[in-house]
């Protein structure tokens, strides 16, 4: 009997002998493989967010300071975050810092990072002089903070040429849509 395993199908029509080759099992398994593995990279490319709700730090290049400063803020790294800021932004940030020292002004940097829940911001909008203003809410226990972020191209980059308050409200994002600690939030560069 032909289909008795073991033994070779010399009998069987040609598309049965070549089925049970194991070559031609290896190359069909490696062509299923490639397909899925081609499938689960296409369906996990992220969206971008919509402009109807709020966006997650650092899907474009010009909102990379904000994300960085946070970042370096978290980190205690003083240059780090100087380096995000331009103009008038930096020349307060710099007075700061000779005023209070450099130690002091890294502690001050990571206790209002650590005192963050998260943030988030909105699609940009032109500024007036120029660049984009982003409108940025700060998350803590004590509310949630109002900011407008001006982001300029400086030189090869972006930097955050002003910061401007916008008052602060009593409202907390509920836990599933808390950001995490600036340390973890925005986009890779």
């Amino acid at each position: 009997m032909p289909w008795v395993s073991g033994e070779r199908l010399t009998g069987a029509p040609w598309l049965m002998r070549l089925a049970t080759d194991w070559r031609v099992q290896l190359a069909l398994a490696g062509a299923a493989v490639g397909l899925a593995v081609a499938v689960g990279v296409a369906l996990g490319r992220r969206v971008p967010p919509s402009s109807s709700g709020p966006g997650v730090p650092g899907p474009m290049p010009e909102a990379f300071p904000i994300s960085d400063s946070w970042r370096a803020a978290a980190a205690g790294n003083a240059e780090a975050y100087l380096s995000c800021f331009a103009h008038e932004a930096r020349a307060e940030r710099e007075g700061r810092l000779a005023r209070l020292g450099g130690e002091a002004f890294r502690n001050e940097l990571r206790a209002a990072a650590e005192a963050t829940l998260g943030f988030e911001w909105g699609p940009p909008q032109p500024a007036p002089e120029g660049g984009l203003r982003f409108p940025v809410t700060v998350f803590r226990e004590d509310g949630a903070e109002l900011l407008d972020y001006v982001v300029v191209e400086a030189g090869t980059g972006w930097r955050i040429r002003r910061v401007e308050s916008r008052g602060r409200r009593g409202m907390l994002p509920p836990v599933s849509e808390r950001l995490g600690p600036p340390t973890v939030q925005g986009g890779p560069k």
